[in-house]
């Protein structure tokens, strides 16, 4: 059984990021399509009211969990690559924090509810609280994810979304059939706690036993760290999802139900972005942390590559959704949701632009710096709001497509510099694929063929 990496010579090497890169990807379609269909079913069965109020239930969900997450998926990911805590130890400490964080979440998140209830859709005081019951489970299979990548256990990292998603598609559904959706949202809350014990019990049987690295002190220092990550990404959120809330008080629900169906097109554009960035950080991490030449020149040649694949990847899909929203939308969720195709349209650059922003900020946190995406943030997030405020009650969902398109492109300006200032690349020049790239993505193919019969070998 192995130790955990960095407490011995003997360590073992890391397994290749294309493989983690392409099961990122395979996670990030999953959860595409089951979300997907997911949306259409719901706005098949409730319409567009019933799709604008359990999108703020989504969103309270997401809101909740980024919040409350503190960044420590992070800590956890940075400790654990570079080899200064132990996998177990890690885990251990995930799931406490997973527990305290989520019931003091959960109950922020009630008080809310109590406070604005019109940002919530007319979502019922007892329907927010089988949301938000779900908060510790999330936050338990997001934090063994994040020790699963750092030991480069990928399968355990991508499994977790997927499942989830897959899980929230068999049971939102039917229940929002039988109970509308009061029972969608109970389906999206059972999804969490089933995929959060089953990370906690394989956290608990595959892990290896306790190594010598870390203490009760890496707890702290892995707060410390994410911390600045988490504030940035708190920020972030606001300029993310704050539309949602702020349409919901000025506008119907209806109006928030064809809004979201514009958001979960755009946001295909983030599937390969965020399955990137997620591999990319700790092997920057990693790197970064070695010594040597060759340390060096891999790092470069892995922060190049991801940031030119996740370009050509953004910019085909962005292209491919643009043709498909006038052709499929009318046809997929019904004539009420014409008006999504425009506010879809008015998205999509903004949002490509936000999906490279995400690798060039792995990039940044990666190399130690999660300062420069806070910097960012707190500059993005007042012009974000002052474009909510003006924008979304003078046009409605226009005004918030509108709002976070620019929000998202001032986002990606912000961390170009801002990656420039870490790695010492223009952003302007690396973004631009070569020849070796368009081969990278040729034999993509034959690297997913070669972890499938790794899979089965190992099975």
């Amino acid at each position: 059984m192995s130790t955990s990496a960095g407490t011995s010579s003997a360590a073992p090497e890391p397994r290749p990021l294309t493989g983690g890169a392409v099961m990122a990807g395979a996670s990030r379609v999953t959860v595409a399509l089951t979300g997907a269909l997911t949306t259409i079913l719901i706005a098949r069965l409730l319409g567009p009211d019933g799709s604008g109020t359990y999108f703020v239930a989504q969103s309270v969900m997401l809101l909740l969990t980024v919040l409350m997450a503190f960044g420590f998926e992070h800590g956890i990911a940075y400790y654990v690559s570079t080899g200064e805590w132990a996998p177990s130890r890690a885990a251990r400490s995930g799931l406490r924090m997973a527990l305290v964080a989520g019931l003091v979440g959960a109950a922020l998140g009630l008080l809310a509810r109590l406070v604005v209830p019109s940002a919530f859709a007319g979502l019922p005081l007892w329907t927010t609280a089988v949301v938000v019951a779900g908060l510790p489970f999330a936050l338990a299979w997001l934090y063994m994810s994040y020790v699963a990548l750092a030991v480069d256990r990928y399968e355990a990292y991508v499994l977790p979304p997927a499942v989830q998603s897959a899980l929230v598609m068999a049971l939102a559904a039917p229940g929002a059939i039988a109970f509308g959706i009061d029972g969608a949202i109970v389906g999206l809350t059972a999804a969490h706690v089933v995929v959060g014990l089953g990370a906690a019990a394989w956290a608990r049987s595959r892990l290896p036993r306790d190594g010598p690295a870390g203490g009760r002190g890496m707890e702290r220092r892995a707060v410390s760290f994410g911390i600045k990550s988490y504030a940035a990404n708190a920020l972030q959120l606001v300029n993310y999802r704050l539309d949602v809330f702020v349409l919901a008080a000025v506008a119907s629900v209806t109006a928030v139900g064809r809004y979201s169906v514009a958001v979960a097109a755009a946001s295909l554009l983030w599937l390969v972005p965020q399955a990137l960035s997620g591999v990319v950080f700790p092997r920057v991490a990693r790197l970064h942390a070695g010594d040597g030449l060759d340390a060096k020149a891999h790092l470069e040649m892995v922060e190049v590559k991801s940031l030119r694949h996740v370009t050509l990847a953004v910019v085909a899909v962005m292209l491919l959704v643009a043709a498909a929203l006038p052709l499929l939308v009318v046809p997929i969720y019904g004539e009420e949701f014409r008006p999504a195709i425009g506010l879809g349209l008015i998205l999509l650059p903004g949002t490509a632009l936000l999906g490279i922003a995400a690798v060039l900020q792995a990039t940044i946190i990666g190399r130690g710096k999660p300062t420069f995406p806070l910097y960012t943030a707190v500059v993005v997030t007042p012009l974000t709001i002052v474009l909510y405020a003006a924008l979304i009650p003078w046009l409605e969902a226009t005004g918030a497509a509108l709002a976070s398109s620019i929000s998202y492109t001032a986002n990606f300006v912000l961390a170009a510099l801002f990656y420039r200032s870490a790695t010492g690349r223009r952003v302007a020049v690396t973004l631009v694929p070569t020849r070796s790239e368009l081969a990278d993505i040729r034999r993509l193919p034959a690297a997913a063929i070669r972890w499938r019969r790794g899979l089965l070998a190992r099975r």
